[in-house]
Formats: structure tokens, sequence, C-alpha cells
């Protein structure tokens, strides 16, 4: 029998209640302790999912001997700092999206990773979904054809969030890049790899980061066009177009179990039944790294949580978007 993989989580906001209820969906793993800065909500939590240890202190996560792999889920601004704690721990990680704020923190963190061998992954769960198993399938199998084109947006209405939010707040690494335009970009790089230029214009918030974002990808004889956005909802499908066909996922296209390919005015629709809400398969991938003794994803590689952040860097130096703890 696969050994039992006991996991840890740091930060207990939204997030962290959706994973929870995930992890109890995944065999042969156990989620065995919580930690928050607050200690009421750390107890509430542990409480509500049946949680036999919880901390308000991390440092007693860090070093819980029977912890294999903590999941990070405090907000942007902090992976750095609680990722780089938990691998000194000799903790494996499993970081929540983006995996630091710059490339300078995920140098840092690949680097130490790599010198100490402990394993590390970010937390993109689009890229373990059976969806997205699907669609590199199809291009792999070169059912469209060379690709040509890509859309992908991420939007939704978050205007009449306070300016110190999550969103809108520097200090916190706010922003819709970083929030959620990192979906359509991760999208275009995992399909057609980094591109030869990126043009991108943001409109920016009072507080200096992006309320939206735009961003055109040129490639040798493709393009991607991107967007996200807090100041509206939108129907969220992405489009993948090729010589030979189009592939479309449904919305919202990052967790969404309708693909569809069309070729030749004939159409396949494939529907997944997705175990849990989806981030199952992340940490099922986690696992599985873990029993092989990788120190990485075959599937979503240090290499390319790098190449990802440092286009969201350029993105941002585009912009004139700089974050204080920067």
């Amino acid at each position: 029998m696969p050994r039992v993989i006991k996991w840890g989580i740091l930060g207990l906001g939204k997030i962290a209640h959706k994973f929870t209820l995930d992890i109890k969906l995944v065999e042969d793993c156990q989620l065995i302790a919580v930690a928050s800065s607050s200690e009421s909500r750390a107890k509430a939590f542990a409480k509500k999912y049946n949680i036999s240890e919880f901390y308000s202190d991390y440092q007693e996560l860090y070093i819980n001997d029977d912890i294999d792999i903590i999941y990070i889920a405090s907000s942007n601004e902090n992976h750095y700092i609680h990722t780089l704690e938990a691998l000194k721990n000799k903790k494996a990680v499993l970081c929540e999206k983006p995996l630091a704020v710059n490339k300078n923190q995920v140098l840092n963190l690949i680097r130490f990773s790599q010198i100490h061998k402990v394993f590390l992954m970010e937390a993109l769960w689009t890229r373990f979904n059976p969806t997205f198993g699907q669609l590199l399938e199809w291009i792999e199998k070169d059912k469209i054809g060379k690709l040509r084109y890509i859309n992908a947006t991420f939007s939704f209405y978050g205007l009449n969030k306070e300016k110190d939010s999550r969103l809108f707040n520097p200090f916190k690494a706010g922003g819709s890049l970083l929030d959620i335009g990192i979906y359509p970009l991760f999208l275009a790089y995992k399909l057609l790899g980094t591109p030869n230029s990126l043009i991108s214009k943001a409109v920016k918030t009072t507080t200096g980061v992006d309320e939206q974002m735009a961003l055109i990808l040129t490639y040798d004889s493709s393009h991607a066009l991107l967007y996200s956005s807090f100041s509206h909802e939108e129907d969220m499908r992405a489009t993948i177009c090729g010589e030979k066909g189009e592939i479309y996922i449904d919305s919202r296209w990052h967790e969404s179990p309708i693909i569809t390919l069309i070729q030749k005015g004939k159409k396949t629709i494939q529907k997944f039944n997705f175990l849990g809400k989806g981030y199952s398969y992340e940490i099922i991938e986690a696992n599985n790294c873990l029993r092989n003794r990788l120190n990485e994803s075959p599937k979503w590689t240090l290499q390319n949580s790098f190449d990802l952040v440092e286009l969201m860097d350029i993105a941002r130096n585009q912009n004139g978007i700089n974050f204080p703890i920067e």
C-alpha cells in the first residue's frame, strides 16, 4: 500500500477551506495540522474539519515531525517567506500561486529547494485537472494542427472591495495580474512557451496596482491575447485555434470540466466528473512526487514557475507596478 502522506496547511482563508474539502477525498493522505496568525481562526478551522492539531505560531507547524508537506495558503506577499521557512525545516511545500511575487524571490526558492533536495511545487491547480490533460493530449496528437491563436481571460467584479483589501493593496502584492491574470498567462505559456515579445497595458487603481491588465504575446507565427480584471464579470471561455481546428474550454475555463474540439465542423465534447472542486489533482500530484522521491513535479516544473513569474515581472515593469516588499 502507498504510504500515507501527512499534510499541514499554513493560512486559513477562503481557499484553504476549499482545499481541505478536497484533501479529504484523496486516498492515502491525511491533513493533520493547520496554522493561522489568529488562534481563534485556527481553532475554529480545526474543529470544523476535525483536524487534530492547530497552531497560532507558524513555527510549530514547521517543526511538526509528523508533517510531510505544507500547503502555503497565505496572501501573496507572504508566499516567499513562508515557503522558505518551511523548506528550511525540511518540509515539502505546495505553495499557492504565485510561488512568489517576483523572479528573484522564485529563483531563491528554487535554489534552496534544489540544494537541500526538498520538494517544491507551485499550486497552479488548472495544470493538473483532467480537462487540461485532455487539452494537452489533443494538441500533442495534432488534432488542431499548428497553434496560431489563444484567447483567454479572467475577470470578476471587485470594485466593491475596500482599497486595503488584498485585491488592491500593494503591500499585499495586489492587482489582477498576480491574482487572476496568472491563469491566462499560464495557458499561453504552457501551450506556446516563452514569447518573442510581450506587450502589456494596465488600468491602475489609486493604490498603484492593476485593476485591469491586457497582454499581447507574440511568437514566430502565433499570438495570445490575454486579459484580467476586477472591474466586471464576463463569460470566461478559453479559445485555442490551430490551422486544422479549434478547442474551446467552457466558462470558467480554468476550472471547467467541459472541453470541446472542432475539426472541419465536427464537434467532439468531453465532460469530466471532477474529484471534488478540482484541487484534488494537485494534491495527488504532490503525493505521487513525494512517494517517488522527486524534488519537483514533471508536469509543472520549477523552471515553469520561474518563466511564468518572469513574464509577470515584465508586464508589471512595463506599467510601473511595484510592491513595497520588493
